[in-house]
Parts: C-alpha cells; sequence; structure tokens
C-alpha cells in the first residue's frame, strides 16, 4: 500500500490544496483564474447610467422626474422646459445599474425649446463620452424631440417624445463598431403636482462587436411617477433591463426624495436622498444642488450596498438663458405700486379735506341765503333798500352756483383718479399674470389667477376684454 505524503493546508473557493500533490500549481493557477475572473470588472455596452448629479441623488434615472437631463431617461419629460438650456456633466462609478464596472462619464447638453408658429416642442442635443478603464471608449451622440400638451383635456395632458442615438465603442486597439438606437416615452399630468413616465430605451437593441467586448446596448423599459409640494419632490421608478455585460438582466427600484430651502437673496438650495434596489448594483444615494438667477450645481454620491463599497461621484452644471431674477422683479413693481398709491392716497386725503371745506361753505352759505330770505320779507316795505338786498341775494347764489359746480366738478376728479387708479391697478395685476404664463406655469394657477382679476375688477368700469378672453380661452 502506497502511502500518499500530500498534506492539506488550505481551500480556495472550495478547491482542497495539499502539498506534494501534483495538481497542486494547475489547481492554485485555476483558482487565481476563478478569483480574478470574478474580481474584474465585466464591460459593457451603454448602459443607463445615471445622467447628471441630480438623477444621480435621486438613485438613479426617472422616467417621470422632470430635470435638464431627463431626455436620457424619457424623451418626453423635457416638452415642459420653455427656456433654452445647456450645461456640462460628469460622473465617475466603480458600478453601473447592472453590476460592478471601472468608468468616467462625461457630457454636455442644450434643449431648445420652439414656442413660435406651429405647436410648441423642445429639441435636445446632447453628447456623452465614456472611458472603461483605458480600455474601451463609448461616445453617443443624442437627438431628441418632445411635445408640450399634445394631447389635453379634464383629465390631464399626454405629452410624447423621441431620441435617435448615434453609438460607437472603440477598444485601445483602435478597432471600433457604430450603431444606433432609439428611444420612446411619455408622460402623463392628471394634475399640476403628478407625473407619470413611460419610457422603452435602445428599442432595436443594437450590438456592439469590438475586439473582446461583444455586448448588445440593453433593452431598457422603465415606469416612474412623482409627486411634488411645496418643497418637496418625491419619485419612485421601476425599470427592468435585458441582458448585458454577461449578466442577466435585472430589475431596479428607485425611491427618491428632494427637499428645497428657500434663501432670501442667496437663490434655491437643494438636499437630495435616494436607493437604488437591484440585483448586483444596490446603493443609496445622496446630493445636493444650488441654483440661483440662470444657474444651477448639482453634486452627488451614490455607495453600493453590496460588493466594495467605493463611492461614486456626479456633478452637474446647469445653465439656462432668458431667466431672470422673478423676486426682485416683483419686489421692483411692489415698491412702484406702493409709492404710487401712497401718493394717490394723499391725492385722495387732500381732496377729501377741500370737499369737507366746500360743503362748510355751502351750509354757511344756506344759513346765509336763508337769513337774508328772512330779511327781505321783513323789508318788504322798504323799497328803498329792497334793490339792494336783492343783488346782495343774486351774489350769495351765484357763489352758491360757483360752490356746487366746483363741488360737482371735485367730484368727477375724483371719480376719474379711483378709475385711473383700477387701471393702473389692473395693469400691473395683468403685467403679473402675464410675467406668471412666461414663467411656464401651470393651466390650474393662470385660471385661478385670471378668476381673481375678472371677480376683482368686474363692474369697476375697467377694460377687462384681456382677462376675459384669455379665461375663456383656459376654460375651454
Amino acid at each position: 500500500m502506497q502511502l500518499n505524503r500530500s498534506r492539506t493546508v488550505g481551500r480556495i473557493d472550495g478547491f482542497t490544496v495539499r502539498r506534494g500533490n501534483r495538481c497542486f500549481f494547475p489547481s492554485v493557477a485555476f483558482c487565481g483564474f476563478l478569483l480574478f475572473s470574478f474580481a474584474y470588472s465585466a464591460r459593457a455596452a451603454f448602459e443607463d447610467i445615471p445622467a447628471g448629479a441630480r438623477e444621480a441623488g435621486f438613485g438613479g434615472q426617472s422616467a417621470a422626474l422632470e430635470d435638464p437631463l431627463s431626455f436620457f431617461s424619457n424623451p418626453a419629460l423635457p416638452g415642459s422646459i420653455r427656456k433654452f438650456e445647456t450645461g456640462a456633466f460628469f460622473l465617475a462609478s466603480k458600478r453601473t445599474t447592472q453590476g460592478p464596472a471601472d468608468f468616467n462619464a462625461s457630457g454636455a447638453w442644450l434643449t431648445l425649446p420652439r414656442t413660435g408658429v406651429g405647436k410648441p416642442a423642445t429639441f435636445s442635443i446632447a453628447g456623452l463620452y465614456r472611458g472603461d478603464a483605458g480600455i474601451f471608449t463609448q461616445k453617443t451622440l443624442l437627438l431628441g424631440w418632445s411635445t408640450l400638451n399634445k394631447v389635453r383635456n379634464d383629465s390631464g395632458m399626454v405629452d410624447f417624445g423621441a431620441n435617435f442615438k448615434i453609438m460607437q465603442a472603440a477598444d485601445k486597439a483602435g478597432e471600433s463598431a457604430a450603431g444606433v438606437a432609439l428611444d420612446l416615452g411619455t408622460v402623463f399630468k392628471p394634475d399640476d403636482r403628478h407625473a407619470v413616465g413611460f419610457s422603452i430605451l435602445n428599442l432595436n437593441n443594437p450590438s456592439f462587436n469590438v475586439g473582446t467586448l461583444k455586448d448588445k446596448a440593453p433593452l431598457v423599459i422603465r415606469l416612474g411617477v412623482t409627486e411634488r409640494r411645496e418643497d418637496y419632490t418625491m419619485a419612485l421608478d421601476l425599470a427592468k433591463r435585458t441582458a448585458s455585460a454577461g449578466q442577466n438582466g435585472n430589475v431596479s427600484l428607485n425611491p427618491g426624495v428632494e427637499h428645497v430651502w428657500r434663501t432670501e437673496r442667496a437663490g434655491l438650495l437643494f438636499s437630495r436622498a435616494g436607493l437604488n434596489l437591484a440585483e448586483r448594483a444596490t446603493a443609496l444615494s445622496a446630493g445636493f444642488g444650488w441654483k440661483h438667477l440662470a444657474s444651477e450645481f448639482s453634486y452627488a454620491i451614490s455607495v453600493p450596498l453590496t460588493g466594495a463599497v467605493v463611492p461614486a461621484h456626479s456633478l452637474t452644471l446647469a445653465l439656462r438663458f432668458g431667466d431672470r431674477d422673478v423676486t426682485s422683479e416683483y419686489e421692483r413693481l411692489i415698491r412702484q405700486e406702493i409709492k404710487y398709491r401712497k401718493d394717490l392716497v394723499e391725492a385722495l386725503d387732500e381732496s377729501a379735506e377741500r370737499e369737507n371745506l366746500l360743503k362748510e361753505e355751502l351750509a354757511s352759505m344756506k344759513g346765509e341765503i336763508d337769513s337774508l330770505n328772512s330779511r327781505l320779507k321783513d323789508t318788504q316795505e322798504q323799497k328803498a333798500s329792497a334793490a339792494s338786498e336783492k343783488e346782495r341775494l343774486a351774489a350769495v347764489i351765484r357763489r352758491q352756483a360757483a360752490a356746487e359746480a366746483e363741488l360737482k366738478a371735485m367730484a368727477e376728479r375724483n371719480k376719474v383718479d379711483k378709475l385711473s387708479q383700477l387701471k393702473y391697478n389692473f395693469s400691473v395685476d395683468w403685467q403679473a399674470y402675464l410675467k406668471l404664463k412666461g414663467g411656464g406655469a401651470p393651466d390650474e394657477v393662470l385660471k385661478g389667477s385670471l378668476q381673481r382679476l375678472v371677480s376683482q375688477y368686474q363692474d369697476s368700469g375697467v377694460d377687462m376684454s384681456q382677462a376675459t378672453v384669455e379665461l375663456q380661452q383656459l376654460v375651454k
């Protein structure tokens, strides 16, 4: 009987390693290869990574969250953008929505709203560059289009959108492959606070074969809902992806919340938190943002809850052209209105005081007339003095008529002044409504503002035809 001199020295991933056994080195090599294979980040093509720091702060992309970069997750969302916007973003992460990875992504975009002839719409143009550990690069050129209030009825509003993407993948050896993809999306808004979005990304599921990279851009189906309150925005997104990066497709659930902190002069501050629940890609996210005048800056960090804990970082800078400081504009209008009303109140007080003096003078004249009439009756026998008394009475009557005429004119001037004040107030309120409408306010807010205008100035003599016509159009 032959003795086996091998001795067990340990186990590696279920394999017994014995010293003195001929299969020791092949086993170690094989185990090392397995460990390396499991530890090495899988490479994949064009996954749905978070676009921008705001979406990253919410836990990932959302099919119903209105954001400058929302067209990456739902092409229908940018339709509500009414300002020319541009910006850039950066993302560094060790994980995609499918699992472990090692990449940096950066991009820039601009949105062009159309408000002229025809139905309003928004065009989107974006470029995205992604480098995977210096081994592969991925480039995407996106051209998007979305509607504004395409379908509108008593139940709410529905919009549609589409993205056409030109994508290219290349490796460090110079091999490359290109493809095109189509995104479709729709969003339903039953009211000003809620939105439901549905989108299909990479509808044609294009494939890319570059060197060792043989993969398809995953088909992603998204369904999301959001609710906006005065200082809070809450989002929930559900996504289903097809296979990619050598992994089976997965399903993710993304809840997120945002709170706005309003300052008097420094703009708006945002705090965000979110959670991405997905197989191989669960992570906890947080972020903040600052918006002042026409610029907005956002940052987000995402910490994986499974696997290696290497945080991901995201930055976004957005600029909006055509925005004005609405708060300062309203403050200026309010100051002007206060000054005008103060001057008008002083003029009205002066007129009221003059009116009281005239009334007192008329009362005094009436008493004098009564006294003169009495004296005239007593001196009827005195014909010599009758003529002078009659002349004096006529003079008093003339003064009375002049005073009454002046009082009547004063009353007319007061009436004109009051009508001028009402016209001015209506013009100020109408301009405020136009600013509100130009800022993209919802129809319910516009309707309420017009109803207040009509009820306030009804039967006042002010021409309200503009407000009446505008209200009729909104009620239809």
